[in-house]
């Protein structure tokens, strides 16, 4: 049975991600950090489904450690098919105001942390396919989340780079979320608010992101694109 690798798989749309995919009959290598109740429960969650699952509780900002973990997988797994790098902050730090801690932990788990996942993935695996997970806002010049921002458009020119070195083997992709959740702690009505300022006035779901997978894994022809799910968001 092929493997999935997913980051950041314990919340949010790596859950999802990561779900969606063990439904589907992949078993899954699971990295969160953070909290342990999490990413226990997604665990179990995922195994109920009749899957293998085994988790790897590892900070991405630690590059050292980073390096080590396809190593990791393959001890584990035999036949890993498929990378999804989900694992991300997102923190509201305009330029001026940008803390060196943000800058240095923001690059280190939004664009480093993937950057050596996926070249130790095409050194040591070498087929299947790796999926970003990106945001609309790689289309757009938003100053409010600026490193953020910035590691984003960077791994959307990544993934770029990767599809046309390692096409031949490594298919390379990413999916641009818009409005799809309400960040950590938001109101109740964050996303109806929000919805209004979207071409199609409606938020997302997780269910369309999976979609979104679903299509990128089923298209063999479909190499280096970046497939925006945000209801026209990013052309405003």
């Amino acid at each position: 049975m092929a493997t999935a690798i997913v980051t950041g798989g314990a919340i949010r749309i790596g859950r999802e991600m990561a779900l969606h995919l063990a439904r589907n009959g992949f078993d899954i290598a699971l990295f969160y950090c953070g909290s342990e109740t999490a990413g226990e429960k997604t665990l179990r969650e995922i195994r109920a489904l009749g899957v293998q699952c085994q988790g790897y509780a590892r900070d991405l900002r630690k590059l050292d450690e980073t390096e080590s973990l396809i190593g990791n997988v393959l001890q584990d797994f035999k036949d890993v098919e498929l990378l999804v790098n989900s694992a991300a902050n997102f923190i509201q730090e305009n330029i001026e105001h940008t803390q060196l801690q943000t800058l240095v932990d923001t690059l280190q788990l939004n664009l480093m942390a993937p950057y050596l996942l996926m070249r130790d993935y095409k050194r040591q695996i070498n087929k299947g396919m790796i999926v970003n997970i990106l945001d609309e806002r790689v289309a757009r010049t938003a100053p409010t989340f600026a490193i953020y921002s910035v590691s984003k458009v960077a791994l959307k020119h990544l993934t770029e780079l990767a599809a046309v070195e390692w096409g031949a083997s490594i298919r390379v992709n990413g999916i641009a979320p818009g409005l799809i959740l309400p960040p950590q702690g938001g109101p109740d009505d964050y996303l109806e608010n929000a919805a209004q300022r979207v071409p199609t006035r409606t938020h997302g779901s997780l269910h369309d992101l999976t979609k979104a997978l679903d299509y990128l894994m089923e298209n063999q022809f479909v190499n280096g694109e970046t497939l925006f799910v945000d209801g026209g968001e990013s052309l405003r």
